[in-house]
């Protein structure tokens, strides 16, 4: 019997922001592929393509919201590293490198890889916000030819979406961080005996795995019973 520590981490506002950005920026990245590779669907596409920036406005704007009143781990002091996790930091680009071959570190919440990355997609999303906004009628501003910004962002947020998803995937496949279904129930697992003690103010449930053995010996049981 292994006792495991099931901790409740992204609370529902966090994930209901998590949920509406990723569908929204989706949709967006579909949207604008099609306006500027789809001429027959361009006029219906650039449609979706506002209806979806406005569902990102206010997913952003929850998140914002989160990133002031939200637990501590979910501000946004949380998203940059501090120095204790230069080292877990190191070892998750070692484990990129080395394609998933050497260990990956575990984390509470946020990957300390990715912090920083996160930040930049937000940044970005923010720009891409502000130059859609006013490149039809402000083509320049400062300087800046907008429609060229928002096209270098898009194709730069697309690739970030993209190694995000993959990272994501390869992670609850190598470590089982459980990180995709904390994202829909709000709680990690935690291997490490005590996980969360150490924080009362979390809440947590005792988890107990059973041998597969004694889960066969109960099918057994349960077809002599039929």
């Amino acid at each position: 019997m292994t006792e495991i520590r099931r901790v409740l981490i992204w609370s529902g506002w966090l994930r209901l922001s998590h949920w509406t950005l990723a569908l929204s920026v989706l949709i967006l990245i579909a949207t604008g592929w099609a306006i500027s590779n789809g001429p027959m669907v361009a006029a219906d596409a650039l449609e979706y393509h506002y209806l979806a920036a406005s569902v990102m406005i206010f997913a952003l704007v929850l998140r914002m919201l989160v990133f002031i009143r939200g637990k501590p781990h979910e501000r946004l002091t949380a998203l940059f590293p501090e120095p204790s996790e230069f080292n877990a930091v190191k070892q998750t680009f070692v484990f990129y490198l080395s394609l998933a071959k050497q260990p990956l570190p575990n984390w509470y919440a946020h990957n300390p890889f990715w912090k920083m990355l996160y930040v930049f997609m937000y940044v970005g999303l923010l720009l891409l916000l502000i130059s859609g906004t006013l490149m039809a009628e402000y083509p320049v501003v400062f300087g800046f030819y907008l429609p060229s910004v928002h096209a270098f962002w898009s194709a730069v947020l697309t690739i970030l979406v993209l190694l995000h998803l993959l990272s994501t995937f390869v992670h609850d496949y190598y470590a089982k961080t459980t990180d995709i279904s904390a994202m829909v129930n709000g709680y990690r697992l935690f291997e490490l005996e005590g996980a969360g003690k150490s924080r009362p103010d979390l809440k947590t449930a005792s988890v107990e795995l059973q041998s597969m053995k004694s889960l066969l010996g109960k099918n057994n049981n349960d077809r002599d019973n039929q």
